[in-house]
């Protein structure tokens, strides 16, 4: 069953799918990294706006 040969169709899509999960974890850290930096900017800059407002 394993040695009848394959589509090329097959190979294609198994390439990419590979390719997929290969580079899935990399976006995945790149996603969660540009959240937490977002976040933490965020708040700082809300931490700007309450000094501000408190000054005047």
């Amino acid at each position: 069953m394993l040695s009848r040969p394959r589509s090329i169709l097959f190979w294609l899509v198994l390439i990419i799918l590979l390719n997929i999960i290969a580079t899935a974890p990399t976006e995945l850290a790149h996603t969660i990294q540009t959240a937490v930096h977002a976040t933490k900017q965020f708040f700082h800059s809300l931490g700007i706006l309450i000094d501000t407002l408190a000054e005047s």
